[in-house]
């Protein structure tokens, strides 16, 4: 076989390997931007009301007490009905809005100001809920709080909802306390995360 042949036998093994080798070279960037996608945090605005969301209680607590000091709402509202099963098994039952508010309070947040609203399962649930409930209070603008990566679907889930009460939703990003946002591919952790979020990205889009 002449050399021109050889070339031509092996150019799509060879563009196949160069194209892995520029996807390995790029590869921080690319893992980044995937990250970012999900961080679909807000700025810092001002709401009638914070609602953390369920789950994450140190990370979302913590953040929630901040958020609180900062003066951006005149309260907070911790939903999540779920009961983990660690505690479960230490016989334990703290639902997740209880766990998310006695952090922020440890945390410096003044606990009349801190309020359990115990419903809520999945993040569709915690919508339709939190909506119903800032609608019955009055609320023209609230504050969503939940972990970085969360955010995008948060977005997707509350805003068509707040948008039919006339609400306006603000989103606040806790930070997560097992992995760096900007290298989440580095913990597993991180890795778990993100892939759950796109998964559940795509059964929301096809489920509601």
């Amino acid at each position: 076989m002449t050399w021109s042949g050889v070339l031509r036998t092996l150019r799509w093994p060879l563009a196949l390997l160069a194209l892995v080798l520029l996807l390995w070279t790029v590869r921080g960037t690319l893992l980044r931007q995937a990250g970012d996608y999900l961080d679909n945090e807000d700025p810092p605005l001002h709401g009638d009301a914070l609602y953390v969301l369920g789950g994450g209680a140190l990370e979302r607590g913590t953040q929630a007490a901040q958020v609180m000091a900062e003066g951006r709402a005149p309260e907070a509202w911790f939903t999540g009905e779920n009961v983990s099963t660690i505690l479960l098994a230490e016989g334990i039952e703290k639902r997740e809005c209880e766990q998310s508010r006695g952090v922020a309070v440890a945390a410096g947040l003044d606990p009349a100001k801190a309020h359990v609203l115990p419903v809520g399962t999945s993040t569709m649930e915690e919508a339709v809920a939190v909506v119903d409930h800032a609608a019955r209070l009055g609320h023209d603008t609230i504050l969503v709080l939940s972990t970085h990566f969360h955010l995008r679907r948060v977005g997707r889930v509350f805003r068509p909802l707040a948008r039919e009460k006339g609400i306006t939703v603000v989103l606040c990003a806790a930070p997560s306390i097992h992995f760096e946002k900007d290298r989440w591919w580095e913990t597993e952790e991180g890795m778990l995360m993100v892939n759950n979020e796109y998964a559940k990205l795509l059964y929301y889009a096809w489920r509601y």
